[in-house]
């Protein structure tokens, strides 16, 4: 009993003894997974002589697999590159009004639909840790993303967000990301957006390091 305990006590200690292994000469493997739900979305009003459009895009839904691979620039540093699969989906609703006379009838139509895609980005971070175990990196880079079934139709986005890592070992992490500022290009609509927010993003990642420092 006694040899259980000392045991235990042990891999207890040594874990709470674990320090970051980052810096120069260090890599990383991991990956992360991210989930974002926007119940309002947006709304767009057009009007035209016979009458007027509303449309609504609501209940909007993205959902991000990340694969991720990165090295250490200098003690703080890092950059990585992350393939990806995304699908988003959510209601658009189109609410026609016609105009008295215009010879036209009123309507709407409603549908849910989603769409997959593929993406490569790269990125950057920067490392500020706490003590030890604890730390936080801002993460910002360029992705870059195309439709599965019409490459034509894709986005590139430049944006990051802070992240929370801990250390549970000299080697293994777990991060917790959230919030986004993100600017995104739409090559086939020429649309331009803009996000920014704290609780509409949220990211779980897990990372092996290892490397000579």
């Amino acid at each position: 009993m006694k040899k259980h305990l000392f045991t235990l006590l042990f891999i207890v200690a040594a874990s709470f003894a674990a320090k970051a292994q980052i810096g120069t000469g260090r890599y990383y493997i991991g990956g992360s997974l991210n989930y974002n739900y926007d119940g309002y979305g947006y709304t767009n009003t057009y009007s035209y002589a016979a009458g007027t459009t509303v449309y609504t895009n609501h209940g909007i839904s993205n959902l991000q697999i990340n694969p991720d691979f990165g090295m250490f620039l200098s003690k703080n540093w890092t950059i990585g590159i992350q393939p990806g699969y995304s699908r988003t989906g959510g209601t658009e609703t189109s609410v026609y009004t016609a105009l008295a006379g215009s010879g036209t009838t009123s309507y709407t139509y409603d549908r849910k639909y989603h769409t997959d895609a593929l993406s490569l980005g790269i990125h950057f971070r920067y490392y500020c840790m706490l003590n030890d175990r604890i730390g936080i990196f801002p993460q910002f880079g360029v992705t870059e993303a195309n439709d599965i079934n019409n490459f034509k139709s894709g986005s590139i986005s430049v944006g990051g967000n802070p992240n929370i890592v801990f250390f549970a070992t000299k080697k293994l992490a777990v991060n917790l990301g959230f919030g986004n500022i993100l600017y995104t290009h739409d090559y086939q609509t020429k649309a331009n957006s803009f996000n920014i927010g704290l609780n509409t993003n949220i990211g779980f990642g897990v990372n092996y390091y290892w490397g000579k420092q």
